[in-house]
């Protein structure tokens, strides 16, 4: 949907649409959109200054980053973002630092915003890092890959990581020799 920035006045104007999954381009090792993405947003202009206060919502099907069983995960964020016009003219800046204030700031061409873009982008920013099909999924066996939330395995328990067993022994030394 494109918003024509000329229309938008200094009072806010409601939007409200719903973006068809397939126009997302998820990856697919992310997860599956199972429904549309829902955008509701307020949008108003202040001379140059753009501001976009909205929620978005999706469900989606991932696998768990445990136990890698597909689960239904439901997003549902709010968001707000503030555009200005791209600069004509960019310095070239070797490093740059950001303040919290301009993580929500980004900038348009011409006079047209398209929300498709700001959907697409709060959609990925929403995602969890870390997907679980429930809080304690116990995960998979390194091993034989049993899942733990079925049963248990019969592979040997490892204790640690084997790299450090070298200091481990070294610390059953110490304790021994006092």
């Amino acid at each position: 949907m494109i918003v024509h920035l000329d229309k938008l006045h200094h009072y806010p104007q409601n939007f409200s649409f719903d973006m068809p999954a397939e126009e997302c381009c998820l990856p697919a090792d992310v997860g599956v959109l199972t429904s549309a993405i829902h955008l509701d947003a307020r949008m108003r202009r202040l001379y140059d200054e753009i501001t976009v206060e909205g929620r978005m919502s999706a469900q989606l099907e991932m696998p768990c980053s445990r136990c890698l069983k597909l689960h239904e995960e439901c997003l549902d964020e709010t968001f707000e973002l503030t555009y200005f016009p791209r600069p004509v003219e960019e310095d070239f800046v070797d490093e740059l630092e950001l303040d919290e204030s301009e993580l929500t700031v980004s900038y348009y061409d011409g006079e047209t915003l398209e929300l498709h873009e700001i959907v697409r982008e709060q959609l990925f920013l929403s995602l969890p890092a870390k997907p679980l099909c429930k809080e304690d999924c116990a995960g998979l066996c390194p091993s034989c890959g049993q899942d733990f939330n079925e049963g248990t395995c019969d592979c040997p328990k490892v204790e640690g990581d084997p790299r450090f067993a070298v200091l481990k022994q070294l610390l059953t030394q110490k304790t021994v020799e006092k």
